[in-house]
């Protein structure tokens, strides 16, 4: 277990990230472009897949969710973390708040971490949570993940998301749409476009790969 009174780039140095588990209770299941929009990409004019389509929709957020390393729409995240070094990067972006740091002391009690301990830089992506001056952080319970850092990522609306984001959950769609089927002959059509994954790429957050994410309600196996 780390030292607490060590400064935070010196844990930082010592030791990798050891553990990458995000729990979110409540996924945003809104999606980030409309079936309407959907329908003219596709140049659909009739009602009947408009369940189907708006599936697909759905479903191409959750991919470029899960290759950006980003929330599109505003998401209430617990992170949880086996040493205060693997708090340090907030897996998702962007954030827009982080609501509470909670830890298991060495009594094993759930305690609320004081706000003036560490600084937030919220802005940055990824976001941090960083050591403040002259403080240092507590000792923390010899057990899985002792340490929660709760935040909401994502955009506060549709209207917010990058256009390039959007564009490439259309061309998602389409796809999907158009190819129902993993393979067609001559092409492998479950991969991602190449377009969507330019668009993507630039606003892809690098090396906050999860071990784990848990997207229920059921807390207790995380």
């Amino acid at each position: 277990m780390p030292n607490a009174s060590e400064s935070f780039s010196n844990q930082r140095n010592k030791k990798k990230h050891m553990a990458r588990y995000a729990y979110i209770a409540t996924p945003n299941t809104n999606s980030i472009v409309t079936t309407a929009e959907c329908k003219t990409h596709l140049r659909v004019d009739y009602n009947d897949d408009d369940t189907y389509i708006a599936n697909l929709a759905l479903a191409a957020k959750e991919t470029i969710e899960d290759y950006t390393n980003r929330k599109l729409l505003e998401t209430d995240v617990i992170q949880y973390c086996d040493t205060w070094n693997d708090a340090y990067l907030l897996y998702f972006s962007p954030i827009s708040a982080v609501t509470r740091i909670d830890y298991y002391n060495t009594s094993n009690v759930l305690s609320l971490l004081s706000t003036d301990v560490y600084d937030k830089n919220i802005y940055g992506t990824p976001s941090t949570i960083t050591l403040a001056p002259s403080k240092t952080f507590p000792a923390v319970a010899e057990r899985a993940r002792p340490i929660l850092v709760k935040y909401t990522a994502g955009y506060a609306d549709a209207s917010s998301v990058p256009m390039a984001l959007k564009q490439a959950c259309l061309i998602l769609v389409a796809q999907w749409y158009e190819n129902r089927l993993p393979y067609v002959q001559g092409r492998i059509v479950s991969e991602i476009p190449m377009t969507a994954t330019y668009l993507m790429n630039r606003y892809k957050v690098y090396g906050l790969g999860m071990d784990y994410i848990n997207y229920y309600n059921d807390s207790t196996n995380v």
